[in-house]
């Protein structure tokens, strides 16, 4: 996700020698600068010293060592910090620096690394409508992005975050029933993966309900009229929603860990 970052912000016109990144892996390191020709160093220090924008693009095991040797360097009025670190509350973040620190917590989902993602960002009360700004523009460059209050979070996490799953979850699916086609696989599921893209580009532009579209393509007695007959007979909304409270339950199990 930090490469995506990256990337999107450099195409989006920041020069790369603005941004710099810490890695304790030198094949990392390497490859950003070859890719992206930026800043690279091993020492976190260097990016809260040179940095006014610290994102914390980190597995959440290793905040805490993160921000234990940066919390002698950050402060309110010099620094702005970001995470993406899943699971981690600003509250736990506020908790190791000083309680004026301005934190924006940000949830990216992974088609953010071909600049179609989704990101929500909340905010905590010290941060300004400046900071949104700053931080919508990170995250605008893979995406678009919205803001919500942490507390949505967990379900947005269940609804979005994990909705790409979803996705490949229904093409695993149509792929197994495609078997019968005289078809390459690769070619059905390419032509499976339009078939979507198109779905959701015309419900994106319509100003008709989805279920309206549905209808429209659904005749009656016909082919889609008896295959929805048995997605509702096997309650598969009911399945849908049930998998979505129970995701919303584990992160916020997640979350309290």
């Amino acid at each position: 996700m930090a490469s995506a970052l990256i990337s999107g912000i450099i195409n989006g016109g920041l020069d790369p020698k603005a941004i710099i990144a810490s890695s304790p892996e030198d094949s990392h390191l390497t490859a950003l600068d070859s890719n992206y020709g930026i800043k690279t160093t091993k020492d976190n220090k260097k990016i809260a010293s040179n940095c006014k924008t610290i994102v914390l693009a980190v597995k959440p095991h290793i905040v805490n060592s993160v921000l234990t040797e940066l919390v002698e360097l950050i402060n309110n009025e010099q620094h702005l910090i970001i995470s993406i670190a899943a699971g981690i509350k600003i509250q736990d973040i506020q908790a190791q620096l000083k309680e004026s620190q301005r934190i924006i917590r940000a949830m990216p989902n992974t088609p953010a690394s071909i600049r179609k993602g989704v990101t929500a960002l909340c905010s905590n009360e010290n941060s300004s409508k400046e900071d949104l700004r700053t931080a919508r523009s990170i995250f605008k460059s893979v995406g678009v992005t919205c803001v919500l209050e942490e507390t949505s979070l967990d379900l947005y996490t269940a609804l979005i975050g994990s909705g790409p799953a979803y996705i490949f979850y229904l093409v695993e699916a149509l792929l197994e029933s495609s078997k019968g086609l005289n078809f390459e696989e690769n070619e059905i599921k390419n032509l499976l993966l339009d078939m979507i893209i198109g779905s959701a580009e015309l419900a994106k532009q319509s100003v008709e309900t989805p279920e309206t579209l549905k209808k429209k393509v659904t005749s009656p007695g016909g082919v889609t009229e008896r295959a929805l007959e048995v997605l509702d007979e096997n309650k598969l909304k009911d399945t849908l929603e049930k998998a979505i409270n129970e995701a919303t339950k584990r992160s916020i199990e997640l979350g309290k860990n």
